[in-house]
């Protein structure tokens, strides 16, 4: 190939890159941040409906009351992560006496049940993941 050619082919596949990342630019442009909700809102995400009730805090745990309806699943309540920034938490056992530990879901009667996180950090967010969506809970200014 004489080198007139590979200069236009190369001008060319630059100028469909340039287009390519402009539309992405702007595709990306119009995502909007997720809203973080607070303490006792109530988020729908797919057939579920999920409220943060309340949050407290032990020496080394931070134990969040939830409601969830809207969905017959064996483990409907069991995809919930806690950040603390600088960790991602999986809910681990509660403790004696502090609530039932989430698992199943009902559609028809509401399950109420005790997330436990091992940590006290005080600042947080609580997501909830379902049928390709997240919901955020701003934990920090609960407990």
């Amino acid at each position: 190939m004489k080198t007139r050619t590979l200069l236009l082919l190369a001008v060319g596949c630059g100028l469909v890159i340039l287009v390519a990342g402009s539309i992405k630019l702007f595709l990306v442009a119009d995502d909007a941040a997720p809203k973080h909700l607070a303490i006792g809102a109530t988020g729908t995400i797919g057939d579920m409906v999920v409220t943060v009730v309340s949050v407290q805090r032990t020496a080394d745990q931070t134990l969040v009351d939830v409601a969830l309806t809207g969905a017959d699943d064996g483990d409907g309540a069991t995809s919930f992560v806690y950040g603390t920034g600088s960790k991602q938490l999986e809910p681990v056992a509660p403790p004696a006496g502090s609530g039932q530990a989430c698992a199943a879901t009902s559609a028809e009667v509401m399950t109420r049940c005790v997330l436990a996180f091992d940590t006290a950090d005080p600042q947080g967010v609580l997501r909830y993941d379902r049928a390709g969506e997240t919901l955020r809970w701003d934990i920090t200014s609960g407990g």
